[in-house]
């Protein structure tokens, strides 16, 4: 009997070896769990520009703080020192490079500390979770932003820029200029002249008050409203409709008649609003761009007075 007892362990023990083997074999070809795709990268913040760092400007990157750098003098006891300003107010948003997920441009001045502005466009992105300078490219000196906007991937910008025979302090030539990425950096790839500054460049635009003498006009106030229209301008003065005649005297300066308005009484601070800015306007002699921003001045006894609209 004792071969009989063999046989059936050696029969056991196959039987154990083959179950065991299958379930090796089932575990090993246990299908996995692919990950979930990443998203496109977070378009970058206001915030995040605010404090960006940027290169491409002076000869080492500089980092922002509240939208500013203030650099060390060039000599100690000097009062002359690198600056570099964020306009704000011109921050756009959309595709720069042609990935996935939207980037940001801003364009930022600087100085060294004399009377000139080199102005330079910038775009950043979010790259593995981090604000990332993508280029910087030189607009010019002094130059003036009317507008800014992204179409197909390529940063295009109308601005006034100094002509043949302009002072630098006063440029009167309206350029439209073209930026893309090409080669992992930021290039100018068109500039095209458009003819000399005029009211009609202001024109077609519904211009909202933001800031009268550099400063804001206070929360819950209702904005004055201005529209040129050829020779005429009308709007929103705060509290009534109005009209006024308007004609460009030379590039960059223009003459405003009295406002012709509603009668229609209402509350402070809306009154006095009003009134001020009937007053303003009225005085107004001149019109430049301000960071995309319509920027009217006046004199003021011995200084200029200035009300910024936005678009």
């Amino acid at each position: 009997m004792r071969p009989l007892i063999v046989a059936r362990t050696v029969v056991m023990s196959a039987a154990l070896l083959a179950l065991g083997s299958w379930g090796c074999s089932q575990k090993e070809t246990a299908p996995s769990v692919a990950a979930a795709p990443a998203g496109p990268p977070p378009t970058p913040t206001i915030e995040q520009i605010r404090a960006a760092t940027v290169s491409g400007i002076f000869e080492q990157a500089v980092t922002l703080v509240d939208g500013v750098y203030h650099g060390a003098p060039a000599a100690p006891g000097a009062a002359s020192h690198p600056m570099l300003d964020l306009w704000e107010p011109a921050i756009a948003f959309g595709d720069v490079d042609g990935a996935a997920g939207n980037e940001a441009v801003a364009l930022l001045g600087s100085s060294a500390g004399g009377s000139g502005e080199m102005v330079h466009v910038a775009a950043f992105g979010v790259r593995d979770g981090v604000l990332v300078n993508l280029g910087t490219a030189a607009v010019g000196d002094r130059v003036r932003l009317q507008n800014l906007w992204l179409q197909q991937g390529r940063i295009i910008m109308d601005v006034v820029e100094a002509g043949p025979g302009d002072a630098a302090c006063c440029p009167t030539q309206l350029a439209r200029k073209t930026y893309a990425m090409e080669g992992g950096a930021l290039q100018q790839v068109s500039s095209e002249v458009l003819g000399a500054l005029s009211i009609g460049a202001l024109a077609a635009v519904e211009w909202q008050l933001v800031e009268m003498n550099g400063q804001p006009l206070a929360d819950g106030v209702e904005a004055p409203v201005i529209h040129f229209e050829h020779a005429s301008l009308r709007g929103f003065g705060g509290c009534n409709r109005f009209t006024a005649k308007v004609s460009g005297t030379a590039p960059g300066e223009i003459d405003i008649g009295p406002a012709a308005a509603t009668k229609m009484a209402c509350p402070e601070p809306q009154m006095a609003i009003e009134t001020q800015f009937f007053s303003q306007l009225e005085a107004v002699d001149r019109y430049s761009f301000l960071a995309g921003q319509l920027a009217l001045t006046f004199p003021d006894g011995k200084n200029t007075g200035r009300m910024v609209f936005r678009r």
